[in-house]
């Protein structure tokens, strides 16, 4: 089996083992230092560490195929290449957008400069820009129908990208970075991805294929992959057959990694248009990755080949951070797409296969296994989902479970472990932890429909900005798990509690009740202390625990902001790097403090 990806394929004495860059990957510095490399197993491809790996290391760096940020919504306008923000410094500190400028064409796409503009116009934008413009015009579109046309458009951008990485004689020809261990994937990784054995059913291929925005997207591609003028020199069989060339696959590409050695190739034979259309958006629902920002928030999607060589776990070993920043490339400086980071969440052993969560870690065992077959059609045989493989501490008095992780560990973190030790606890079973309840099925989804009619007032209440009576609806929520007169238990750190704090929490600090707002945060950071027990180093309880420690330094408790910003400091050290801005603050906050 030859090497299919830029990552080293270990295992096969006759594949490569610096990566495999005949199909136009790249690399910077020149060749690779990575710590992670392809094997087979019963699963098909996937990532091990090539030597031991420290929590907080970068396994190795991305840079996406294409990407496509959030078009409306919370998040602030995106320049569409590099992602910057808004009215935001970038973290060289030396630029600052009040407002980004649009596309001219199609008035969608943002940008923060010429360069970013430029760039993104010959990496995907100039396909992206006609779908755009052409839908307008077919039909009218609202801001939510931009919005649902965002995975269509980034079809395109991958596209384009494809095209424009094949016709590249010479990778020096596209400047890279001179991060260390940075790759970007070759034409030939695209076609690679997992995809379902059937990937859509007749019905649904049907759909999908009528709709239309992709008779727009079969258009836009027949004329791009033949060249601009060319379209009336050449038959539409022309123009398909080059347009799949361009996209890689071939009719074993389904088998090609599960044959030894000795099997024959099948003759190839290249997918119908439509076949690969249906692929790609397959692949786009398995493999492309969510971008956030350092607050974890979604800011966009982008698609990472060599990234989606990492298996799913409920108990992973690698978490994934987007560097937003500039970077070096030939002899100055520019600012590059969103860089995937893979790091180590702990301490990593040589051989272990490296894996990230696919789903909501909170979710429990069943709702998780419910998802990943749905939506990645595989069930998870990961250590969690055996249950009784990890075990949480806990007061035996489940009435006292509520804040005890966030005070135990402010205890161990002003104590020491020794002398923060604590009697009349015991070690319970994770997914009890956080799923426990004594109601049967039908008292617990009356509760959950009671819980979304106070929900749905309050957010009604929201919009008409009646404050007390939104609050009012979410603390009556809170309170149908606190009344000490419910003769029922539920765990505190349950997910839809958790839900209602969070929104809770945004209300009360958005109107100023800063007392209310910690007591709930309290009580988040805790849930998440159990819920992310198993991970070691998570980046929202972080996160969280920052925004705890200056809520607490606003309250004038200087001793728990204190610690809690340590704790803070400890996770996101690990999470974000010691580099990162968030980090140094959390060292000056620390330090203001002490004084």
């Amino acid at each position: 089996m030859a090497s299919i990806c830029c990552i080293p394929t270990i295992d096969c004495a006759e594949c490569s083992t610096n990566g495999d860059n005949r199909y136009s990957c790249q690399y910077s510095p020149s060749g690779n230092n990575f710590k992670m490399g392809v094997k087979t197993g019963p699963h098909g491809l996937h990532a091990v560490a090539t030597e031991d790996i420290p929590a907080g290391a970068v396994i190795v760096q991305c840079l996406p195929l294409a990407q496509s940020p959030i078009i409306h919504g919370p998040a602030k306008p995106t320049c569409f290449r590099c992602f910057f923000q808004e009215g935001d410094d970038d973290l060289s500190g030396r630029r600052k957008k009040e407002t980004l400028f649009r596309c001219s064409r199609c008035q969608i796409a943002r940008y923060c400069s010429k360069e970013c503009q430029l760039s993104d116009w010959n990496e995907g934008h100039k396909l992206e820009c006609q779908f755009y413009v052409k839908q307008r015009k077919m039909q009218h579109i609202s801001a939510s129908g931009e919005e649902a046309a965002m995975p269509k458009a980034l079809m395109l951008r991958v596209f384009a990208a494809l095209k424009l990485s094949r016709d590249k004689q010479s990778v020096a020809e596209t400047p890279m970075i001179k991060d260390v261990g940075v790759v970007k994937c070759g034409p030939m990784h695209f076609s690679s991805l997992a995809v379902s054995p059937q990937h859509h059913s007749p019905s649904e291929s049907v759909k999908v294929l009528n709709s239309v925005e992709m008779r727009l997207i079969k258009s836009i591609m027949m004329k791009h992959a033949i060249g601009k003028g060319k379209d009336n020199d050449t038959s539409l069989d022309e123009q398909t057959v080059a347009a799949v060339q361009i996209w890689g696959y071939d009719k074993s590409d389904d088998h090609k990694h599960n044959r030894t050695n000795d099997e024959e190739k099948p003759k190839e034979k290249l997918f119908t248009l439509d076949q690969a259309l249906l692929r790609t958006d397959d692949a786009f629902r398995k493999n492309n990755f969510g971008i956030l920002d350092a607050l974890h928030s979604s800011i966009g999607e982008g698609v990472y080949p060599c990234a989606a060589l990492l298996n799913h776990s409920c108990a992973p070993n690698a978490i994934l951070s987007y560097k937003l920043d500039s970077g070096v490339v030939g002899k100055g400086e520019a600012f590059h797409p969103p860089l995937l980071q893979i790091v180590a969440c702990r301490d990593i052993a040589k051989g272990e296969e490296l894996t990230h969560s696919y789903v909501d870690l909170m979710l429990s065992t069943k709702e998780r296994q419910t998802r990943l077959l749905k939506t990645h059609g595989f069930t998870c045989e990961c250590k969690r989902c055996a249950e009784g493989e990890f075990v949480v501490l806990l007061p035996q008095d489940r009435t006292l479970w509520g804040k005890w992780p966030l005070e135990h560990r402010l205890r161990v973190i002003d104590q020491g472990e020794r002398n923060g030790e604590e009697n009349n606890v015991e070690r319970v079973d994770l997914e009890t932890a956080l799923n426990q309840c004594s109601l049967g099925e039908r008292d617990r989804a009356a509760i959950l429909d009671c819980m979304e009619l106070l929900l749905g007032k309050a957010n009604q209440s929201m919009l008409s900005d009646d404050v007390e009576e939104e609050l009012d609806c979410l603390r009556t929520v809170v309170n149908l798990w606190e009344d000490e007169d419910i003769d029922w238990w539920w765990t505190p750190f349950n997910l839809p509690l958790y839900s209602v704090r969070s929104q809770y929490f945004t209300a009360l600090l958005a109107n100023q009740k800063i007392e209310e707002a910690v007591d709930q945060l309290e009580f988040i950071v805790s849930t998440l202390i159990i819920a992310f027990s198993h991970v070691q180093n998570h980046p929202l309880l972080g996160l969280q625990l920052f925004t705890l420690g200056d809520l607490y330094a606003c309250m004038r408790r200087g001793r728990k902001a204190y610690l809690t910003y340590l704790y803070a400091k400890e996770l996101m050290t690990v999470t974000h790097g010691v580099d990162h801005p968030m980090v140094i603050q959390l060292d000056h906050k620390i330090a203001e403090q002490v004084n």
